[in-house]
């Protein structure tokens, strides 16, 4: 029988790292304070610093958890390598450290600060532990994103095209535009061939395809990008890492602006959902029903789309994590 992983609170020390594109910023805790801080750089050189230093603070995998915010990837590498050192990694949604910082009454806007935050939130928290995505995952993952960021320059160039007047200059943007379109219909083939080869990726993916306004480019960015669905205890908490969830503004205490989108969070996951989104707002009864009710009382056009991209990942997490197909009956819509 598989040995449970050892909770946070169990463990002597806590590690929190405020990750930054160029440098980490360090704070470990041991009980109720915080013993020691440093700050390494984000590159191979200072991930093998910060084992020594681990290791100089008798910090070791067995006895230290480690915490930290997820971060527009630049945490991955420093993750990946002290899971291969057996640490009990936790990637944390940025929004969450947030929230326990507002019930913390925190003031102090520093790195080293914040590292420090972070090392108690995981000591108190228990987050949930981070494990590295499965090769086949990561090579959809880099799929997906290389299709995406061709379609965002297959947008650029078209928008060039509308704009320029002299034929040479169009005739040579209908000749990139030609060739991106290759590009990407190249790798969606790819990306097709690649989750049919893998069986766990196709039968996710096949999930996602019973949903209406999910095709499977759309569930290949779910997969890659939401990974397991065990990684978030509720939709919601899917959703805030997608950077769905509504944003209130307010000015004094009583001058409020309509909710926006947080936009804070996988912003590759969020861009997906739109036009599925407005698909589902036509051709799917749960989410059709859902932003009916919207429009019935007098919510914008998009922030109707907005609930509905928001709505149809509570669809997607749901179908991942039971593990059955989409039923309608099972997301009213509201």
């Amino acid at each position: 029988m598989e040995e449970a992983p050892m909770s946070s609170s169990s463990l002597a020390f806590s590690l929190g790292i405020d990750v930054g594109k160029t440098a980490l910023e360090l704070a470990l805790r041991d009980g109720e304070k915080t013993v020691a801080n440093t700050t390494v750089s984000n590159d191979p050189d200072g991930h093998e610093q910060l084992l020594r230093w681990l290791q100089e603070q008798g910090a070791g995998s067995e006895k230290t958890g480690v915490c930290m915010e997820a971060s527009g990837d630049f945490e991955k590498a420093i993750a990946r390598r002290l899971y291969e050192e057996d640490y009990r990694v936790s990637v944390v949604n940025p929004r969450r450290i947030k929230g326990y910082a507002s019930s913390q009454l925190k003031r102090t806007k520093t790195d080293s600060a914040d590292a420090a935050l972070i090392a108690r939130f995981g000591q108190r928290e228990d987050p949930r532990p981070w494990e590295p995505p499965s090769a086949s995952e990561s090579r959809l993952q880099e799929l997906t994103r290389g299709r995406q960021a061709l379609q965002k320059e297959k947008t650029r160039t078209q928008n060039r095209l509308d704009e320029a007047d002299d034929e040479a200059v169009r005739r040579a943007h209908r000749g990139l535009l030609d060739e991106i379109e290759r590009r990407i219909e190249d790798l969606e083939e790819e990306i097709e061939e690649h989750i049919e080869e893998n069986p766990k990726l196709k039968d996710r993916c096949s999930l996602l395809d019973t949903i209406p306004g999910i095709g499977l480019q759309t569930a290949a960015i779910v997969v890659s990008e939401l990974g397991s669905p065990e990684r978030f205890e509720s939709a919601r908490q899917a959703a805030a890492y997608a950077g769905l969830v509504p944003r209130h503004r307010e000015s004094g205490s009583s001058i409020r602006g309509n909710p926006r989108m947080s936009k804070v969070g996988n912003g590759r996951l969020r861009r997906a959902m739109y036009f599925p989104a407005m698909t589902a707002l036509r051709f799917n009864s749960a989410v059709k029903a859902f932003g009916d009710r919207l429009k019935e009382r007098g919510k914008e056009k998009m922030v109707v789309i907005g609930a509905a991209m928001r709505k149809l990942l509570h669809i997607c997490y749901g179908v991942l994590k039971s593990g059955r197909p989409f039923d309608a009956s099972l997301h009213p819509g509201t």
